[in-house]
């Protein structure tokens, strides 16, 4: 929820001089979390499980990778070949020999890891096997195979790195008397830099600097920690894992080979751990810009805050703060492109029909009623990553007659348009299986109903799930004010197309759906 800023030295006591909350508004009702890698995967083997997804297959490595060049502009081909091995049970135990498997007792042990973690024989053991793909993705760490293979440089700036001080990591269960053992922490004495995490479970993750990675031992991090928290005690009663870090920064000469082979997370570039954004950022969809944010970012905190002797807590106190919306994953800003129409982009958005939505951001979450029984919720609940684009209506007043034919117009928006329906009907799905339909309007709830509303603009949907109005004049108990948020013209409205991963494609006019609809069917051209 918060953060605090501790600094001490020769010449005063160990003490609070700073307190923030982790939190800014674009963030709604979430706040961020640490947790284990090992629960993050789960989740995500979960979903696919849930999906009737593919499984992952245990014990499979790459060994060759083709690309043929002169397939690669049709996007029905499957131009790329890719050779695996599936290893015997003698060669997975020697290449996994160094892998720390958690254990029972172990803080990231899972009982219900274990069907996950457990290859199914398949037969193919000991046998390779060719795969014919249209896309491959590298997700495979910083001594990536697939970025040697495609013959990409790591590019970096390690040689600036020299000064930096080498930091312990050690997650463990301890008990201590400083006062904010539960609240992340960083801590400046003398010009030494440390500082706790609070995890799951009770877990506490604690980093302090250590003079080399020889020392970066539990009782080289617990012995520079207990130095630099004195007068202050601590008492570390079980170490569940412990590690060092530098500050490195690498990123791959390419992301991507003729757009068929990508590299994302580790394989496409490292950082430090300071922030514990890396997993973060490599999980959400990522591209070369934000790479190159990321690693900006990166670069800019030691400067703020270095380890060793010029350790600043104003530096990080202000650095964090700044950065919160960007290292909390809520402000990545994409490029112009196929997806955010804004200019140098084939459709260009009218971004001043809502300055508070900015295109190729995250939508922001703001609070709205349910049109059908008043109840306040945050709009951001209403995108599920399902994997649709939403068509957000702010249709304005629609209590007066001419708003509401405006509205009318849209009503071609669930049909699209005969090419796209043609399009999506050939891969066996249908426009509403794509696209869904949200109606914001800043009319009196007591002047309208949601039968008054264009029948086809609610065909096949719930108007309790899909209408929402933020109007506060009858009810002020109830306080929405999102047109005001977003900057909408509470007469006239707009219309937003918001992506499956809640970043905003396109705005315009109510007038500009035939727009919506040409650049809507060139997301399906292929």
């Amino acid at each position: 929820m918060e953060m605090t800023f501790w600094a001490g030295g020769k010449d005063f006591p160990l003490t609070r001089i700073a307190r923030f909350p982790k939190w800014y508004p674009e963030l709604d009702e979430y706040h961020i979390v640490h947790t284990s890698q090992g629960n993050t995967e789960r989740a995500l083997l979960d979903g696919m499980k849930s999906f009737n997804g593919p499984e992952v297959e245990r014990g499979v490595i790459a060994s060759a990778i083709d690309i043929d060049e002169s397939t690669i502009n049709d996007p029905r081909a499957h131009a790329i070949k890719l050779t695996v091995k599936h290893l015997t049970d003698e060669e997975l135990a020697a290449s996994s020999a160094k892998v720390t498997v958690p254990q029972p007792g172990d803080f990231n042990y899972n009982p219900a890891d274990e069907p996950y973690l457990k290859r199914k024989v398949t037969g193919k053991e000991g046998s390779t096997e060719v795969i014919k793909a249209k896309f491959v993705i590298g997700a495979d760490g910083s001594r990536s195979w697939t970025r040697q293979a495609l013959g990409f440089d790591f590019l970096g700036d390690a040689d600036e790195n020299d000064d930096e001080a080498i930091g312990g990591i050690l997650d463990c269960v301890a008990t201590s008397n400083f006062p904010d053992i539960h609240i992340q922490s960083v801590i400046s004495k003398d010009g030494r830099g440390a500082g706790f995490v609070p995890r799951e479970n009770g877990l506490l993750r604690m980093a302090a600097p250590v003079a080399t990675k020889e020392e970066a031992t539990p009782e080289g991090i617990i012995k520079s920690l207990k130095e630099i928290i004195s007068p202050y005690e601590l008492d570390v009663t079980q170490v569940d894992w412990c590690g060092s870090f530098s500050t490195r920064r690498l990123i791959a000469s390419s992301s991507s080979k003729y757009s068929r082979v990508f590299l994302v997370g580790d394989a496409l570039h490292i950082h430090s751990p300071r922030a514990g954004i890396g997993m973060n950022f490599s999980i959400q969809d990522e591209r070369g810009l934000t790479s190159k944010q990321l690693l900006a970012f990166d670069k800019a905190i030691p400067k703020q805050s270095p380890m060793g002797a010029q350790f600043s807590v104003e530096g990080t106190s202000g650095g964090l703060k700044d950065n919160l919306p960007f290292s909390s994953t809520t402000a990545i800003e994409y490029e112009a492109g196929l997806l955010v129409a804004k200019e140098r982009a084939p459709f260009v958005s009218k971004q001043h029909l809502a300055p508070g939505i900015l295109v190729g951001r995250r939508l922001p979450s703001q609070t709205v009623e349910r049109h059908m029984n008043g109840e306040p919720i945050s709009f951001g609940k209403c995108f599920p990553s399902d994997g649709r684009y939403r068509v957000v209506v702010f249709a304005g007043n629609i209590s007066e007659p001419e708003q509401l034919r405006r509205v009318e117009n849209l009503s071609k928006v669930p049909s699209l348009s005969e090419y796209l329906a043609q399009r999506l009907d050939s891969r066996g799905i249908t426009p509403q299986d794509v696209f869904d339909i949200l109606i914001v309007h800043s009319a009196n709830r007591d002047d309208l109903e949601v039968t008054d509303l264009p029948p086809l603009l609610l065909k096949n949907s719930d108007g309790f799930d899909h209408v929402f109005v933020d109007n506060n004049q009858s009810r002020i108990w109830t306080l929405t004010d999102a047109y005001s948020k977003y900057g909408i013209n509470r007469e006239r409205g707009c219309v937003v197309l918001v992506r499956p991963d809640r970043h905003v494609t396109y705005i315009g006019e109510l007038e500009d759906i035939f727009e919506l609809v040409q650049l809507v069917s060139s997301l399906y051209v292929n």
